[in-house]
């Protein structure tokens, strides 16, 4: 029974580890993900990025760096969907890191890849990490559903 007792005791420790409230520091990561998007992508306004992005920053994903590298991925985005808009989904927040999952939205008025504007509206998801220090962005990793986005526009996968 000895056995049993220890068991119970690391259940309950791990559940009650899991149900600690979050930090303030977590809850102010949140926001800051919320104030970027409401004040810099939804409007699109991409010259506010040092706001939000640290100098050092990477994406893992696309490799862009710094203020500037996001801030030309954002700016293609906007060429192919000028009207880019993203929702959030879910956002958690664990130590320094945030995870969220977002719906994107847009019409396709500009070229996207090789595919000319179809004027269609369109709406796909992504799920992302993202480490936040001193108040701003430091790291990113992410996927999106690229292949229901290309559907959606015509593009028939092979």
């Amino acid at each position: 029974m000895r056995g049993w007792n220890n068991l119970v005791i690391q259940f309950n420790s791990r559940a009650h580890r899991l149900s600690m409230p979050k930090t303030d520091q977590q809850e102010a990561n949140k926001e800051l993900f919320r104030s970027f998007l409401k004040e810099v992508v939804n409007p699109g306004a991409p010259e506010r990025m040092e706001e939000f992005v640290a100098p050092d920053y990477i994406d893992h994903t696309s490799d862009a760096r710094g203020p500037a590298g996001y801030r030309a991925n954002h700016n293609k985005i906007l060429a192919s969907f000028p009207d880019f808009h993203v929702d959030i989904n879910q956002i958690i927040a664990e130590g320094d890191t945030l995870a969220f999952h977002l719906t994107y939205n847009g019409t396709h008025k500009g070229k996207f890849r090789d595919i000319a504007p179809t004027g269609k509206k369109v709406l796909w998801t992504a799920m992302q990490f993202r480490r936040v220090k001193d108040g701003k962005f430091v790291e990113s990793w992410g996927v999106s559903d690229t292949d229901g986005l290309l559907e959606s526009l015509g593009d028939v996968l092979k």
